[in-house]
């Protein structure tokens, strides 16, 4: 793993473990945290007519069986089925096995269900959809970065799931489903590991690479 990959792995998980803290400590003492309380009346507040479905249909897109059937399309044809397909199909299989660990291991209870926009059970924290929304689209952006020939197409695409990134982000606090403290969490596990998957594809990759130079080479 790269030095840079190391700093950002570490930081995130840092954040992630900071974040934890602090979620599991007011749960203890049985007070809400008052950066959620604040963010998350702030955003609840902006609810209407025009956003709610928006915003319900992007939550979606965060949605385990959602990214569980873009990877079975990926996997289903030949073309895409090595360089996308199985690098995201395991990434996002690992990240969900480790979120699902850690909610049972906080145990933290969902926001009051009267502000549910949708139906949601399990419990808050990290959000699955933050989570796996960072790991399903940043994994698939850096894989494009290195298959696609156009790079035009990888920075249009790629800046397109960054915001998507948020945005799920953004949405699972709209519908009401967590706090943002939940997001947060989801998203600085969610960047651990993108970086450890992507360590691990390049390190998957790179004797394919030597051994398509010594084909060319001989």
């Amino acid at each position: 793993m790269s030095l840079k990959r190391m700093v950002v792995l570490s930081g995130a998980l840092l954040c992630f473990a900071f974040i934890a803290f602090y979620v599991m400590n007011s749960m203890a003492t049985v007070e809400p945290l008052v950066f959620d309380t604040i963010i998350r009346n702030t955003i609840i507040g902006l609810r209407n007519q025009y956003l709610n479905p928006i915003l319900t249909g992007i939550t979606y897109l965060g949605n385990p069986n959602t990214i569980t059937l873009f990877c079975i399309v990926l996997l289903f044809f030949k073309k895409t089925r090595v360089e996308y397909g199985m690098p995201l199909g395991i990434a996002v299989s690992c990240s969900a096995t480790i979120q699902t660990m850690i909610k049972v291991v906080v145990h933290r209870p969902r926001p009051p269900v009267e502000n549910f926009l949708i139906l949601q059970g399990g419990f808050s924290f990290p959000s699955g959809h933050s989570c796996s929304g960072l790991v399903f689209y940043g994994m698939f952006a850096y894989l494009l970065f290195h298959t696609t020939v156009d790079k035009i197409v990888y920075k249009i695409v790629g800046n397109l799931f960054i915001v998507l990134i948020l945005v799920i982000g953004f949405s699972r606090i709209y519908v009401g489903v967590h706090y943002p403290t939940d997001v947060l969490g989801g998203w600085s596990l969610g960047l651990a590991i993108l970086m450890v998957a992507i360590s691990v594809i390049d390190r998957w990759k790179s004797p394919k690479n030597k051994k398509n130079s010594n084909k060319i080479e001989d």
